[in-house]
């Protein structure tokens, strides 16, 4: 039996949607509906990362803006505190505003009070930091993230299985005025733009993201301390376990966009209903269970097709 046969029997033992490995932009195995386009959950706020670098590098978006200053604000309002919060507090999940997000992740539920933290003084993860990223983006910019989405990585990529019509805005406006976007696509394309980042940005001659972009936001902005096996980037996440220089998206039910240098992507998709997706973004339990791939037992796969090579 080879290596590569063994990661396939590994992954047809898990409720696995799409998997795909690429090594310096061959591809090495492709198992499952990996030309199917599907929601991202949490996994899409590296993507927004990602659709930050030409604003930032452009001047459009500054990192060290304040909610203030950008005119951000929220339903009841935000304390004062939490108006001098910066994008980049933003970017690493350190704000320090933890009014209820439009869409809830399990860590909000049991968050700091609010006004407990300065901003910058502490990691938490918390959806509403990353949904007002959507907002910010899209008042300094004057685009839609999913024209964004579109313009900047479909286009320049090659997307083959992208869908205009099927990006959307989710969550309860009635709790928070910033919607989370929320991105569909196929492992193929997702497959693509870690190749991209981990050719520094560039794409068939073009630079599209800025490489100092591409270092920046994939080195660890947040050292979570002993005990851990993922620091933080600017909405990625880094794997102790791969070495500095490798870098994850991660998302609910077993979603993984994993970047190891010089060039092995791999990309684990677990596609879940249309209804599961409307109901968790309302803050309701889904209709019926959903299998998910833990991200240990992703790692686990992702460690045998790194060994196989």
């Amino acid at each position: 039996m080879t290596a590569l046969r063994k990661v396939v029997d590994a992954l047809d033992a898990l409720p696995t949607t799409a998997f795909l490995a690429l090594d310096r932009g061959r591809v090495v195995l492709d198992h499952g509906a990996t030309t199917v386009s599907s929601y991202l959950a949490s996994a899409r706020k590296s993507v927004l990362s990602v659709l930050y670098g030409p604003a930032v590098a452009a001047g459009t978006i500054r990192l060290d803006a304040t909610l203030d200053e950008l005119g951000i604000d929220d339903i009841g309002g935000l304390l004062p505190q939490e108006r001098r919060a910066t994008v980049r507090d933003l970017l690493t999940s350190s704000s320090g505003v933890y009014h209820p997000p439009a869409t809830v992740a399990g860590p909000e539920r049991d968050g700091p009070a609010r006004g407990s933290q300065a901003p910058g003084a502490l990691f938490h993860y918390n959806n509403w930091d990353f949904n007002a990223l959507g907002t910010i983006y899209e008042r300094c910019t004057g685009r839609s993230v999913f024209d964004a989405l579109a313009e900047d990585l479909a286009a320049p990529l090659g997307f083959d299985d992208f869908d205009p019509g099927r990006q959307r805005l989710l969550g309860r406006a009635d709790v928070s005025e910033h919607l989370a976007h929320h991105f569909f696509l196929s492992a193929r394309d997702l497959g693509r733009i870690g190749a991209m980042m981990l050719q520094h940005g560039q794409w068939d001659g073009r630079q599209v993201v800025p490489e100092s972009w591409v270092a920046e936001s994939t080195s660890v902005q947040v050292d979570r301390g002993a005990g851990v096996q993922l620091d933080y980037g600017y909405l990625w996440w880094l794997p102790r376990l791969l070495g500095r220089g490798s870098f994850l998206a991660i998302g609910n039910f077993g979603q993984y966009l994993l970047c190891v240098p010089p060039g092995l992507v791999i990309v684990h998709q677990r596609s879940v209903p249309d209804d599961v997706v409307l109901a968790r973004s309302q803050g309701a339990e889904p209709p019926a269970p959903v299998d998910t791939v833990s991200p240990q037992q992703f790692m686990k796969v992702a460690l045998m097709v790194r060994a196989a090579l």
